[in-house]
């Protein structure tokens, strides 16, 4: 019976951790570094929602974009655009003061419209630099500026939602 007490305990003690402390020692880098790659996955799958967890309802850039703004634009890219395929890299992050942090990062982005694949963002040889500023909501970093955005595309007929269209194919 005592055996049976020892391991319940210790299993529990396990459990504790797992749940309670182990949390605690992530750092806010490791944070920030996570909730990018889960970003870059939720736009890759298409998953709206999943992009939205990530954006400060404050959210507002110089773009003129706030959270609704960036819900509707990523609603309307996911429809325009059938597939999606990230490529980010150099990622930098520096923790400013309590509760904020930036982080810079090249960026590629290709997409597939109507059969032809070409670069939304960046292409071959050119990455865009983006810069995209962060707030700690609770215990919860989420973005709430993105600057650096240029959109590409070499298509002959590209969607609305992309202005600028450059020669710029896979």
């Amino acid at each position: 019976m005592r055996g049976k007490a020892l391991i319940i305990a210790l299993a529990l003690a396990g459990l504790s951790y797992l749940v309670f402390v182990r949390p605690l020692l992530i750092s806010d880098e490791a944070r920030i570094r996570k909730d990018v790659k889960k970003g870059v996955e939720a736009i890759e799958a298409e998953e709206l929602e999943k992009c939205l967890r990530h954006v400060s309802i404050h959210y507002k850039d110089e773009y003129g974009l706030t959270y609704l703004g960036v819900k509707q634009l990523l609603s309307r890219i996911f429809q325009q655009f059938d597939a999606f395929e990230i490529d980010l890299g150099n990622l930098q992050i520096t923790l400013l003061d309590k509760g904020t942090a930036s982080a810079a990062f090249d960026l590629k982005v290709k997409v597939s419209y109507r059969g032809q694949k070409g670069y939304l963002l960046g292409s071959g040889d050119f990455s865009n630099r983006i810069t995209m500023s962060f707030i700690k909501e609770g215990r919860t970093w989420r973005v709430d500026r993105v600057e650096g955005v240029e959109a590409q595309g070499g298509w002959r007929v590209m969607p609305k939602v992309v202005r600028r269209c450059p020669d710029n194919t896979v």
